[in-house]
């Protein structure tokens, strides 16, 4: 099947276009991995890259194949012969000719690769006529009003269901440059650009925006995102739990300000405190890799990294959390290693016996599931691997009507101490320790409260009074709940069966 031909208006923003042909002439002589990459590491780097980045394609692309492909970008053919050997037909647009020629002849030997040598803020595309879009380093070269542009295009060139694949370089530059035009966005730029597009009643919805691990892993930078972008059939089929978090329980405002009671980075219950007790349990080694559930704005794998010398995934479902973690992240030394990913911990995959540690903090709450969600981490973890959570329970019986109400309300899943650590059991952990820990859980939250009180003045610099108010009675209420006997903390430590293994 041939490729869709794509229209050419050499017209539209070429003089807007020059600094970025200078920028890529001058690094761009011979067409080698290191041109692309901009990096000396680049045969390091590439490799893992690009099996990391093509394992999250196949993740969410249709199991009968990409179909037709549109590659943005394609430089000398890095991602071309991958993408080709799952399509039907691909077009690959660069704008530099000497990238273009070294992919035309890598990949010759391919009959459904089409390609264009043109700058993509000229090209026309024809309707619904796209599987899939994929860009590697494209929108980072582009002002904000050519993004706006360019993604109005792309929506409208997508098929309903297609899906779009876009990773860039966040923040601010790893290498200095005498001369370098490209705009470090922020994660968010990306989210309100994208998310607010419309194609006759269908949007586009965020699959996962995510941390590229490979160059966590191999040169301490944290700040390239990849995103995966599906378009829907109706805006209805949205994630609607995740806009919830995003747009009133975890909004930032909403984040910013628990952290003002929790302390810096931490939005879970004692902060620094309570999460250098918990750790301490857990006998971390260096090079270990841990997963951490609902890991917020990153508190938890910042201070395991940085104390422990292990790497750390952290999930999230709310993208708000995401951006934050992933900015404060970009800001630490290589040698933290953490990466971060919007996902949902009971649809995401990851290998078998691929984590040491599984820890959660306040998080699980949220899981109706809870089963199968511990029959994952028993998967997911190496023999004798450690499932570590701190999550919110109810009592065993005798709860009141206004304690049922707000766990309704809030859509919790509650268990009893007891209950928690048999489903952990069913799904096959040894040696399950489930305390309740409430007694400890009131002592935080009065401190929690006193402390806030003493920085009222610093609080309302930043905060309205209405915001004061609702954590000072939110606290209240959670110790109202917790003498009562209705609410409880629990803390459960569990182990995989067999040996866990030496590290270095």
């Amino acid at each position: 099947m041939s490729s869709p031909s794509l229209g050419v208006n050499i017209n539209v923003e070429s003089h807007r276009r020059d600094d970025m042909k200078k920028y890529w002439t001058k690094y761009s002589k011979d067409g080698t991995i290191e041109e692309m990459l901009l990096d000396a590491d680049a045969s390091l780097l590439d490799a893992a890259e690009k099996n990391e980045i093509l394992q999250v394609v196949e993740r969410y692309a249709p199991p009968a194949g990409y179909g037709q492909v549109l590659e943005l970008g394609a430089g000398i053919g890095r991602y071309t012969s991958e993408l080709a050997k799952r399509s039907s037909a691909l077009m690959a647009v660069d704008f530099m000719p000497v990238f273009v020629e070294k992919n035309k002849e890598s990949n010759k030997n391919f009959k459904n690769i089409a390609w264009t040598c043109a700058d993509v803020m000229t090209l026309e595309f024809a309707a619904a006529t796209y599987d899939m879009i994929f860009s590697n380093w494209l929108l980072m070269y582009l002002d904000d009003d050519q993004v706006q542009t360019l993604a109005e295009r792309l929506m409208k060139a997508l098929k309903p269901g297609g899906l779009l694949f876009f990773r860039e370089s966040m923040f601010q530059p790893t290498q200095v440059r005498e001369f370098n035009p490209t705009h470090y966005r922020h994660p968010s730029w990306y989210i309100r650009t994208f998310s607010h597009l419309d194609d006759e009643g269908r949007n586009l919805s965020l699959l996962t925006q995510r941390t590229i691990g490979a160059y966590v892993d191999i040169k301490g930078y944290k700040n390239q995102v990849m995103f995966v972008w599906k378009k829907d059939v109706s805006s209805s089929s949205v994630n609607e739990f995740q806009r919830f978090l995003d747009t009133q329980q975890y909004s930032i405002k909403s984040i910013l300000r628990y952290e003002k009671i929790f302390g810096p980075n931490f939005v879970s219950t004692g902060g620094l405190d309570t999460t250098r007790e918990f750790v301490s349990r857990l006998n971390l080694q260096r090079g270990q890799r841990v997963l951490d559930i609902g890991s917020g704005i990153g508190g938890g794998a910042f201070f395991m990294s940085e104390t422990y010398g292990v790497s750390v995934v952290g999930i999230d479902l709310s993208t708000n959390m995401f951006n934050i973690a992933v900015e404060r992240a970009a800001a630490l030394p290589p040698s933290c290693k953490v990466r971060f990913e919007v996902a949902d911990c009971t649809t995401v995959e990851f290998e078998d016996e691929s984590f040491d540690v599984i820890y959660t903090r306040d998080t699980l709450l949220h899981v109706a599931d809870k089963l199968s969600l511990f029959k994952k981490c028993y998967q997911w973890l190496k023999p004798g691997g450690q499932l570590f959570i701190s999550d919110y329970g109810q009592g065993s019986a005798n709860l009141s009507e206004e304690f049922l109400a707000y766990v309704a309300q809030r859509g919790y899943h509650l268990l009893s101490p007891e209950g928690y650590g048999a489903v952990v059991q069913q799904a096959g952990f040894e040696t399950v320790a489930a305390e309740d820990r409430t007694a400890q859980f009131i002592d935080i939250l009065e401190r929690e409260a006193a402390h806030l009180e003493r920085n009222k003045e610093t609080f309302l610099s930043e905060f309205s009074q209405t915001d004061y108010d609702a954590l000072m009675e939110g606290w209240q209420a959670k110790m109202v709940r917790c003498r009562a006997g209705n609410q409880k903390w629990i803390l459960v430590h569990a182990h995989k069966a067999g040996q866990a293994s030496a590290t270095d």
